[in-house]
């Protein structure tokens, strides 16, 4: 469905049926299309990811929400904004897709908000086709088993570009001043690659002193600092990165794996 490409609008139909409009400024097409564009930048992340299934979790009940209760769907995109924050920090997703997808959920919570805040309105009739001008064309691209999803922020802007025509997106989201927003992307990257420095060093000392190589439990055992308070999920991705680095070797499958310097 995804990979045809084609444009969802027909133009040789028009609905007959008449709808009331009540004058919200929730958009149900901008709405699917965020949530889509939260899957597509969410693939990339391992499946076994906590922060990928509770990202993509929140973004279904929202939909659900905003078509049944709106103001239901508030604390669930601060959920996300916030869970937006730890997957940038650990670089789990990019700082441009981030930032990005920031922006989007803030100004769809500020138009529940909105909604939310309106006097009751006077109906008026709007035929439904008019619901169907603005064009969803799905990109051309076949999406397939390897899992690639959205990786660079000029990719993600073109899946969600019919979301606004105010122009390019900037880098720096509109709700936090330029300093700040430096301060708490940035400097969180810096210390957590330090941080992964000292794992690593760590590891690699541990397994010096076992010349046959030492199994991720080995590890976890004679662990101590940094390394002590890493998770087996953690521990393993960082062994995954060094081998795939170079930095060590990879002898055997799953339990029986061991590990030793390249």
């Amino acid at each position: 469905m995804f990979g045809d490409g084609k444009n969802l609008k027909d133009e040789n139909t028009t609905l007959g049926i008449v709808l009331k409009d009540n004058n919200t400024p929730i958009s149900y097409t901008k709405t699917n299309k965020l949530i889509t564009a939260l899957y597509m930048v969410t693939d990339i992340i391992d499946k076994e990811e906590p922060l990928r299934n509770k990202l993509r979790t929140l973004g279904a009940n929202i939909i659900s929400d905003i078509y049944s209760s709106s103001a239901r769907a508030l604390p669930k995109i601060s959920e996300i904004m916030s869970f937006l924050d730890v997957a940038e920090t650990v670089n789990l997703i990019s700082e441009m897709n981030a930032n990005i997808l920031r922006k989007e959920f803030f100004e769809l919570k500020q138009s529940i908000e909105d909604s939310i805040q309106l006097p009751q309105p006077s109906y008026s009739e709007v035929n439904l086709s008019d619901l169907f001008k603005t064009d969803f064309t799905l990109p051309s691209e076949r999406i397939t088993s390897t899992r690639l999803g959205v990786q660079k922020g000029s990719t993600l802007l073109k899946a969600i570009k019919s979301m606004s025509n105010r122009g390019p997106v900037s880098s720096v989201p509109p709700w936090r001043d330029r300093s700040e927003s430096i301060k708490k992307t940035k400097k969180p990257s810096a210390n957590f690659e330090v941080l992964k420095g000292h794992r690593r060093e760590e590891i690699i000392a541990i397994i010096k002193v076992n010349p046959d190589g030492a199994t991720i439990t080995d590890i976890k055992n004679n662990a101590k600092g940094h390394l002590a308070s890493c998770g087996d999920k953690t521990l393993q991705r960082e062994l995954t990165g060094m081998v795939k680095d170079g930095v060590l070797k990879k002898e055997g499958e799953k339990r029986w794996s061991r590990y030793l310097i390249a």
